[in-house]
């Protein structure tokens, strides 16, 4: 039997509304370092609901504090540790935090579709700076080409990570923007935490 009681993003959203700072969210560090953390706070004011958060050192220990109850929400990735929890019915997905989603849960919500906030993952493959041309487009047309690999594609698999190639270009482009969206939020988020402390 699953600890919460709503099977819905809105329903838990409905339920924090009516219950200001009863809902605490689990996560990897403190509220304003991490990307979780930050994306849920603007979740929180388009809400217009207080949410608690509640650092811990690692996913490993938030992951004990939730199926032990001690925290209402775990922000985090589905990956293998916490799958077979999902499967079991002991942990229930409400929202992404992110646009790619896993095969069998597509009808869930994203931030991206409700709020137009994403937390973006960057996995990539970052070498020193002032590479030549010639190596820089060499390795584009390298990973482009491992990215299909079948073995490659069945370890993403496993770890339940969608494979989501972008050339260096458009890499660079996302890593720009996030990197400026990231830096207002936090801006905001630290303005908030000086003004509450007054």
């Amino acid at each position: 039997m699953p600890y919460a009681p709503w099977k819905t993003w809105k329903e838990f959203t409905d339920w924090a509304k009516k219950n200001p700072g009863a809902a605490k969210i689990g996560i990897t560090g403190a509220k304003s370092t991490d990307v979780k953390g930050i994306a849920l706070w603007q979740v929180e004011k388009r809400e217009n609901m207080k949410l608690t958060y509640v650092a811990f050192k690692g996913s490993a220990d938030v992951l004990t504090n939730i199926l032990g109850g001690h925290v209402t929400a775990y922000a985090a990735s589905i990956d293998p540790s916490t799958m077979s929890y999902i499967k079991e019915g002991k942990l229930r997905p409400l929202l992404y935090l992110c646009k790619e989603k896993m095969p069998g849960y597509e009808n869930l919500p994203s931030t991206e579709e409700l709020y137009g906030i994403r937390v973006a993952n960057f996995m990539g493959i970052f070498g020193p700076k002032n590479l030549p041309e010639y190596v820089l487009t060499k390795l584009d047309r390298a990973f482009a080409q491992a990215v299909k690999d079948p073995k490659f594609i069945m370890v993403m698999d496993q770890m339940l990570t969608p494979v989501v190639y972008l050339p260096r270009a458009k890499m660079k482009e996302l890593v720009e923007k996030n990197f400026v969206d990231l830096s207002k939020a936090i801006k905001d988020l630290k303005s908030e935490e000086a003004k509450e402390k007054k």
